[in-house]
């Protein structure tokens, strides 16, 4: 039984000392976000591609919600002036 307890102890030791050596992503760090609850959109969209995806929008709510109205040309994805559109639409609904 000590034996098995060694290597438990081990094993939570590394796992400790691995998730410590992580490196901390965007996706970790606050983001500021605007009066309305939005984030600007070169934050949102964490993998750079000039779009922002239907799970990048996840991470903001009311972005999520209009996700759907909001992609104009229903390509699933959002660019710079349809996520301008969502901006709008809070704005005016606030």
């Amino acid at each position: 039984m000590k034996g098995f307890r060694g290597f438990m102890k081990a094993l939570n030791v590394l796992f400790l000392t691995c998730a410590m050596s992580m490196p901390v992503h965007a996706a970790d760090t606050a983001v500021s976000v605007d009066a309305y609850g939005m984030v600007s959109f070169v934050h949102l969209d964490s993998d750079h591609n000039g779009y922002v995806s239907r799970v990048e929008a996840r991470s903001v709510t009311g972005v999520e919600q209009a996700f759907d109205s909001a992609d104009v040309n229903h390509d699933g994805l959002l660019d710079q002036h349809e996520y301008t559109r969502v901006r709008q639409a809070r704005e005016a609904k606030q």
